[in-house]
């Protein structure tokens, strides 16, 4: 009993210095504060646009709050960098090396690196899409629909929720291709050119992580390009995600580093 104690104790401390690493990691990588710093700048240009255009009687949007948050469908191409560039950073000059040293398990150690990825694009996201909320609500525009306190809160929450699920899965592919302008190219191309031409022609596009995660955030008067609705959309992205993510593991456990 006290061997198999002493086991499990060391584990957890295993997992909890490899999640502490991959987090340090993160947060000294430059390429990735540049990403951040650019989607933030992004952010402030984009909605100040969207604002403006509202305010000419522009756009789709039904309230204050889908103004705020329309940029987000354009933003998320800063987190598909953010994912590819936290995955491929390991591979460039072969720290991948160094972090199965440290933990051998190779599943273990995908899991640690997506939770710790997960964890950084939080605050990222937030920043978003708080950006788009604030110059919204400060800059009123004439829309028809009131938005209350609790639906701003859970657009914002799905808004969020969506870029740090998006994170994952572009760093889910980075993982397999390994390789950083392939896996930015296939994904830009799916999220921007193929994913709304597919939208236009057939109903199935609606089950697309793309598709199915504007109805996190965008209110149902909006043009979201999806049929469904928040927790449906939600549910459906995450799944995407959970599918992703297990398709990484797995190509990282059978591949050589």
């Amino acid at each position: 009993m006290t061997v198999t104690s002493g086991q499990a104790r060391s584990r957890r401390e295993i997992v909890r210095d490899a999640f502490r690493a991959e987090f340090v990691k993160l947060l000294t990588l430059p390429a990735l504060w540049l990403t951040t710093f650019g989607t933030w700048g992004a952010a402030l240009v984009l909605d100040a646009a969207f604002v403006a255009a509202a305010k000419q009687g522009r756009g789709d949007a039904t309230s204050t709050l889908d103004v705020g948050l329309a940029a987000v469908g354009y933003l998320q191409a800063g987190f598909i960098v953010l994912g590819v560039l936290a995955a491929t950073s390991e591979y460039g000059g072969g720290q991948i090396r160094t972090s199965l040293t440290s933990m051998p398990r190779r599943i273990e150690l995908q899991l640690v690196k997506a939770l710790a990825l997960a964890l950084a694009a939080v605050p990222v996201a937030a920043v978003t899409v708080a950006v788009g909320v604030v110059i919204a609500r400060f800059a009123p525009v004439d829309v028809a629909a009131p938005v209350d306190g609790h639906r701003a809160a859970q657009a914002a929450a799905g808004a969020i929720a969506y870029l740090v699920l998006t994170t994952l899965i572009a760093s889910s592919l980075a993982t397999v291709v390994r390789r950083s302008l392939p896996a930015v190219a296939v994904l830009l191309g799916h999220y921007f050119v193929v994913g709304p031409y597919v939208r236009d022609h057939t109903d199935y596009a609606a089950y697309l992580p793309d598709a199915a995660g504007r109805g996190m955030w965008l209110s149902a008067g909006a043009e979201t390009g999806t049929s469904l609705g928040q927790w449906e959309g939600s549910l459906l992205v995450l799944a995407w995600t959970l599918v992703a993510l297990a398709a990484a593991a797995l190509v990282f456990e059978r591949r050589d580093a």
